[in-house]
């Protein structure tokens, strides 16, 4: 029966490393081509407290349908938070075209191994699996030595390209190659400024309607096992009675505000908050408090500020997004730093927090 209720959606996945753009990438296309198509999309978290559902363009006219994974990577755990997210998504929706985005930290690999199953090839009509790079990341060895990052581009049919202003004619080329050393049967899309030009354009069109090369390829692979692995579960933080934000996560199910947590992953940790709506703060405050701390990869938030402004960060270490947004049920702030074995005071950040907001003198 779901199948029946599912079958031929147009999907995409778009892949990236963390802050490659992805977000915008589809606010782009949301531009461009949804003209009068129902989209919905599907957006994977690393962090607990999902932010990315507010950083995109909702158009009242052509409504999105937005549901989230938070927690982990979809393609880390057992298939289930994944096949009942998209079951709800489709089902209670019936969009003419699905996104899949999933997080920074994913596997590409394994979640194109996922999609491959036989269920969902009858259920979804894969089209062009896209990967969003950031070449200001890629002149960084860092990032373009990691095994994580590169896997981003094995595993797609289409690199589109962002942030390339500031290299020269020799740099784009050697990006080129670079891609196409990974990936040689890549189509690569340049995209300047959010914006496409005619070619890409065209390009970009031809790949929201082809069949997904590299899902088809893997068509023959087993299917996981829906019961076959435990769900993660998110780290639980001891409880602090003389912290009021020092919850555990069961408070955070209950949807208990204000709350924290603190986990690792992939050799990355993620700190979030969640506070009550009618908290308010000096955004530049915050964000110089949110930009001194150390070794942060990823800042996002929606924000209630002084005086009544509501505000969406989006920050990466190359670019410093922040535009108004629609009134929110509550705060959310979420930091993701490069290294697992930074010692983080947590407790301090709280207080400094709680200090920020006005509810600490």
């Amino acid at each position: 029966m779901a199948n029946q209720l599912i079958l031929n959606t147009a999907c995409h996945l778009v892949m990236g490393f963390l802050g490659a753009g992805k977000t915008s990438f589809i606010n782009a296309c949301i531009a461009h081509f949804q003209n009068q198509e129902k989209w919905a999309i599907l957006v994977n978290e690393a962090g607990q407290i999902g932010v990315d559902e507010k950083l995109f363009a909702n158009n009242p006219e052509h409504p999105l349908a937005i549901r989230q994974v938070s927690g982990g990577c979809i393609c880390c755990t057992s298939q289930l938070p994944l096949q009942i997210a998209l079951a709800r998504l489709t089902s209670e929706y019936k969009p003419d075209r699905l996104w899949i985005e999933p997080t920074g930290l994913a596997h590409p690999k394994e979640l194109i191994e996922q999609l491959s199953a036989p269920h969902w090839q009858t259920a979804l009509s894969l089209k062009s699996a896209i990967s969003i790079v950031n070449a200001r990341h890629w002149q960084d060895a860092r990032y373009r030595d990691n095994e994580g990052y590169q896997s981003h581009v094995r595993f797609c049919d289409v690199v589109v390209i962002n942030r390339f202003d500031g290299l020269d004619d020799s740099q784009q080329a050697a990006l080129a190659s670079w891609i196409q050393a990974l990936n040689p049967h890549a189509t690569l899309i340049w995209q300047s400024s959010h914006r496409f030009d005619e070619d890409n354009l065209g390009k970009l069109q031809h790949a929201l309607q082809a069949p997904s090369a590299v899902l088809a390829n893997r068509q023959h692979y087993q299917a996981f096992s829906l019961m076959g692995a435990a769900v993660r579960s998110p780290t639980r933080l001891s409880p602090a009675s003389a912290n009021p934000m020092q919850q555990d996560m069961d408070a955070a199910a209950d949807q208990t505000l204000p709350f924290r947590y603190h986990d690792v992953q992939n050799g990355y940790q993620i700190i979030g908050w969640r506070l009550p709506a009618d908290w308010q703060v000096d955004i530049t405050v915050l964000m110089d408090w949110l930009l001194a701390m150390p070794h942060w990869q990823r800042i996002k938030s929606v924000i209630h500020g002084k005086p009544s402004a509501w505000q969406a960060m989006n920050f990466t270490p190359d670019s410093l997004d922040l535009i108004g947004c629609e009134p929110q049920t509550d705060n959310r702030i979420e930091v993701i730093f490069l290294d697992d074995s930074l010692t983080l005071d947590v407790a301090k950040l709280d207080t400094e927090l709680m200090i920020l907001f006005g509810q600490l003198n």
